[in-house]
Parts: C-alpha cells; structure tokens; sequence
C-alpha cells in the first residue's frame, strides 16, 4: 500500500520537476520517488565512498596518462 506524502516547492523549482518530467516521459511523482529511493539506498553511499577514496590525484594523473586529457 502507498502512502501520500505533500510536499512544497517554489515555482522555478515545480517547473524544473515538470520539465524534467516531461524529457523523461514519466511524472513529478514518479520522478520525485525515484530520486528518493536512490538516495536512500545503502548500496548508492557506499559506492560513493568507495568512489571518493579512489579519486586520488595518483589515480587521476595515471588516467589521463593512459587514457588522455578530456577535451
């Protein structure tokens, strides 16, 4: 069973969900509760973490080195 939930937001902000809502062919809810399920998801945190702790300056010089410097 779904529960219903209200939420506020300005104007610009309403605009942007329904734009960005509209480019993806789906709704402001569906949109708004797949964000917050992506956030909330553990597995999402700790790829962050795992992410943040390889992006040395190290690995960084050895991928441009290997692979080129973005355009």
């Amino acid at each position: 069973m779904s529960k219903h939930i209200t939420i506020r937001v300005d104007e610009e902000f309403h605009a942007r969900l329904a734009a960005r809502a509209a480019a993806e062919g789906t709704t402001i809810t569906a949109l708004v509760t797949e964000v917050a399920k992506r956030e909330l998801d553990a597995d999402r945190q700790r790829f962050l973490d795992a992410a943040a702790e390889f992006n040395t300056a190290e690995n960084w010089a050895y991928f441009q080195e290997r692979f080129g410097k973005s355009a």
